[in-house]
């Protein structure tokens, strides 16, 4: 496990004055310092290096808020946006600007900032590692080499992912800043982008430098498959808008996931179907640290290292603050002392799962009772968030242990079947997709043509709707189509009818295209030349 090593991160990167700095966690009473020069001369600094990647760029986005304390974090921000889920306290600028349609630059500017620079901390420490770690032939070994360089191009390719489909043309850098010489880079084509991040992944791939192992056997350090699964990711997107690489990305994307299936690696739990009690495969997915169905997971462990998990004070609204015991004491002491839902999931995600699915069942996915230790049981005002409920953690007013799910197995097969779908090869499509409804107690699907695209995306945002994939899905919008029907009406988004704009109302057209690329943040456009006068349109 590589949490052993957080405490010992280094403030690696001393120079950057554009794109990245030590983020907070690498502030914190550092064991030793070293500067750069006298960074990079034995193993523990190459395994120190490796391990910082872990805990910056991408996955970080789970440990920082987007508008200061008690927000919504970062993770959340494209369910927020869609208004697909709701952020209860509405007390700061990111997500009023969401629920009232106000997509402007000054609404936007400071979580664009946030977001931007965290992934360019990702690339930045990743250059770091690829860069210097080949020139330590004295104190690695070739296998050490390049085992440690294919983690540092997997880390670049994920965080230039997020750049290239939330900003679409950005700056890419493949080297290392240690001095002024080229600090300021112009934009480059979405297109190329995609193709940088395919060669990385690609590379890696072809080799043996990741061990082709499931996530947990491999200490939690990147394996094979979590390539595999973070290129299937990339063509899925790299095929539809806006670079709309068609086909022959949803063929790509399709030929990666089996790849990952083919492997053996990885498994759905509970295959044949899930129970609905507190041992389903539901809950084992929020609780395991040694399932094969985790390709890739955040993880967390305050009990031994102080490294705490802080979704649960958002899994459950204010009203449970309030709730007293049999014996009237308060049945939460929240860490921070304080509870909030910052993301609510909307009444039409709720109602639109059919009724033997068991992932809406109580105590699956989502909660709305809860007995507290003296027997007292209580109701909450609104449905909560059981996928992150942390009992421990919320009765002793700490962080929690539980990791967090990035890339699971449902999700590959899911890409697998929508890349198929959309090729022509319904029948095998359909096999994949069921195998996730069957898990959830659903009947096998039966439909072809746009009817099973739609029900492979309507089975994404089933299976993930505490694990932020509902952006990605965003260029088509989930719509009503029936209480508890299981189905969902995928249409364009210019027409779509956006949930909770304002809360509890739908608004056609909240939404503009141009809102499903960020604004580039004004601070880099106006530090670098290169960027002046090249803002994403419609933001002003």
């Amino acid at each position: 496990m590589k949490l052993y090593k957080y405490i010992s991160i280094l403030c690696l990167f001393v120079f950057s004055l554009w794109m990245s700095s030590c983020t907070s966690f690498l502030e914190e009473n550092p064991l030793d310092e070293k500067t750069e020069g006298q960074f990079w001369r034995t193993e523990s600094d190459a395994q120190t290096g490796v391990n910082g990647l872990y805990f910056g760029g991408v996955p970080y986005l789970h440990n920082i808020d987007v508008d200061g304390g008690w927000t919504p974090k970062a993770t959340m921000w494209g369910g927020v946006m869609s208004g697909l889920f709701v952020d209860k306290r509405k007390d700061r600028t990111f997500t009023n600007a969401s629920e009232g349609a106000n997509f402007n630059i000054e609404s936007f500017d400071a979580t664009a900032q946030k977001i931007w620079t965290e992934f360019y901390i990702g690339v930045s420490r990743a250059n770091f590692v690829i860069a210097n770690i080949p020139e330590m032939t004295d104190v690695l070994t070739p296998a050490q080499i390049e085992n440690f360089v294919a983690q540092g191009k997997f880390f670049r390719a994920y965080a230039y992912f997020y750049l290239v489909k939330e900003f679409g043309d950005v700056p890419y850098i493949d080297f290392p800043y240690t001095s002024l010489e080229g600090i300021y880079q112009e934009r480059v084509p979405a297109a190329q982008v995609y193709q940088n991040i395919e060669n990385d992944l690609l590379d890696i791939i072809g080799g043996n430098a990741l061990p082709n192992v499931a996530f947990y056997d491999n200490d939690g350090y990147a394996t094979r498959p979590m390539a595999q699964t973070l290129l299937a990711q990339v063509y899925l997107q790299w095929a539809g808008v806006p670079v709309n690489g068609g086909n022959e990305y949803y063929t790509k994307a399709a030929n990666m996931a089996l790849n990952v299936i083919n492997g053996g690696q990885h498994a759905l739990i509970q295959p044949g179907g899930s129970s609905n009690g507190l041992n389903s495969a539901f809950n084992v997915i929020k609780t395991t640290k040694s399932s094969n169905e985790i390709i890739f997971a955040k993880e967390y462990d305050q009990t031994n290292f102080n490294i705490g998990n802080s979704y649960a004070v958002r899994s459950i609204g204010t009203d449970a603050f309030q709730w007293r015991d049999g014996n009237n004491n308060n049945v939460f002491s929240p860490g921070g002392d304080v509870l909030y839902n910052a993301y609510l999931p909307c009444d039409m995600l709720i109602n639109s799962y059919h009724p033997s699915d068991i992932r809406n069942m109580e105590k699956q996915f989502f909660f709305r009772e809860y007995t507290d230790v003296t027997g007292v049981s209580h109701t909450l005002n609104n449905v909560g968030n059981w996928a992150w409920f942390d009992e421990s953690s919320l009765t002793n007013g700490r962080d929690g242990d539980n990791n967090m799910p990035i890339f699971r197995y449902a999700e590959v097969l899911l890409i697998a079947a929508e890349g198929l779908a959309r090729t022509g090869n319904e029948g095998d499509a359909r096999g994949y997709l069921n195998q996730v409804r069957r898990r959830a107690g659903l009947a096998d699907e039966t439909a072809s043509g746009d009817a099973l695209v739609q029900s492979i995306l309507t089975e994404r945002f089933h299976e993930f709707p505490l694990e932020f994939k509902i952006w990605d899905d965003i260029r088509r919008y989930p719509e009503a189509d029936g209480m508890q029907s299981g189905r969902l009406k995928w249409v364009p988004l210019a027409t779509a009818a956006i949930q909770n704009k304002p809360e509890g109302t739908t608004w056609v057209g909240a939404i503009p295209e141009y809102a499903l690329l960020w604004p580039i943040p004004l601070s880099d456009m106006q530090a670098n030349p290169l960027l002046e006068g090249h803002q994403n349109p419609g933001w002003n």
